[in-house]
This record gives structure tokens, C-alpha cells and sequence, in this order.
């Protein structure tokens, strides 16, 4: 994905010393800034849309609570 293209990430929304991070599934730290009212979501898996600003950061668009994967991928299986 090239820097200023719309990108949607999927991981465990965790607080750094200076900014909030996505910790994606492959154990790579997004830095997605500063955000207002999402303390509830901490260490919690969320889904986040927005534009690729740097190798791994993102301007977050949108951020909302996500389903665990091993959840949804054993409610699908039933």
C-alpha cells in the first residue's frame, strides 16, 4: 500500500507513552495519534479506516469495537 492510500487495519487498539497504537495481527505498532473518547476501546480488538501517512502510521477516519477473530471465525463455522 503506497503513503496516501484509504487503508483499513485490524488489531488490539493499545496506548503508548505519546499516542495510540493498532497492534495489527502480524505484530506490527500503527501509529494512529492522538484520539479523543476511545479510552473504552483499550485492549480491545478494533477495526480502523483512514489514510496511510507514513511506513506505519495512519490519519484515522473511523475506529470502531471489533469481534475477536477466533470468535467470528467459529460462529461462521457452525
Amino acid at each position: 500500500m503506497n503513503i496516501g492510500s484509504y487503508f483499513r487495519l485490524e488489531g488490539v487498539l493499545v496506548a503508548g507513552a505519546v499516542s495510540l497504537y493498532v497492534q495489527a495481527r502480524d505484530g506490527a505498532l500503527w501509529n494512529i495519534g492522538l484520539l479523543k473518547n476511545v479510552g473504552h476501546l483499550l485492549q480491545s480488538n478494533v477495526i480502523v479506516e483512514g489514510i496511510r501517512t507514513g511506513a506505519e502510521a495512519m490519519a484515522v477516519n473511523w475506529i470502531e469495537a471489533g469481534e475477536p477473530i477466533q470468535r467470528a471465525l467459529s460462529v461462521a463455522a457452525m
